[in-house]
């Protein structure tokens, strides 16, 4: 009688198949994890790009405004017979738009208090400066509760500007807006972006 050679799988060769489609199911998993991560990432600093850009367009808008109004390049409202409120250097600003229609000027420039830049205060201070968006999609300041959280801080410094990095000449005609985006997705990120504004008719 002839015998059949039948041929099976082992306990082995099964644990060790079992291990590699294991493995190649968490490549995958690991795969998609970091794509949907970094695609989320690369949303948030678009994001932040153009929030931090639009500051310093409002920034802009208001050293224009002033202009026209044959006023300090550096006021703060444009509309406001009260020269004296200007930008000062070495200090933080809440800036944005403001839609309202009986404003005088469409820009709300807030000073931050008793703010430094570390992160320490960051954290015990940035609910001053988070951004929420409003019914209409627009990021505000304004995070009462009908209005949505985002993961979004944001705010300007501005600085002087001196000669050179071997000086401590300042040029008085100027002034340095840094505009900062900070956000947090599992870990801290920020963006920035300068610009020095001068009062050009005066050169």
């Amino acid at each position: 009688m002839i015998k059949k050679d039948k041929k099976a799988f082992s306990m082995i060769e099964i644990l060790v198949w079992i291990f590699i489609f294991s493995m190649w199911i968490v490549s995958v998993y690991s795969i998609i994890i970091t794509t949907l991560n970094l695609n989320d990432y690369n949303k948030n600093y678009i994001i932040a790009s153009y929030l931090a850009r639009e500051q310093i367009e409002l920034i802009r808008n208001i050293r224009d405004s002033n202009y026209n109004k044959i006023q300090i390049y550096n006021q703060i409202n444009p509309s406001s017979s009260d020269h004296t409120q200007v930008f000062e250097t070495w200090a933080y600003y809440k800036i944005e738009n403001n839609f309202l229609t009986w404003v005088w000027f469409p820009i709300n420039v807030n000073k931050i208090i008793d703010f430094w830049e570390w992160e320490s205060m960051l954290n015990s201070k940035m609910l001053d400066f988070r951004l929420c968006l409003n019914s209409d999609s627009i990021y505000t300041f304004d995070c009462s509760w009908t209005n949505e959280p985002t993961v979004f801080y944001r705010y300007i410094k501005i600085d002087e500007v001196k000669y050179n990095d071997w000086t401590d000449k300042v040029i008085n005609d100027a002034f340095k807006v840094r505009s900062k985006v900070i956000w947090y997705m599992k870990w801290y990120h920020e963006f920035e972006v300068d610009s020095i504004f001068t009062d050009f008719k005066r050169f």
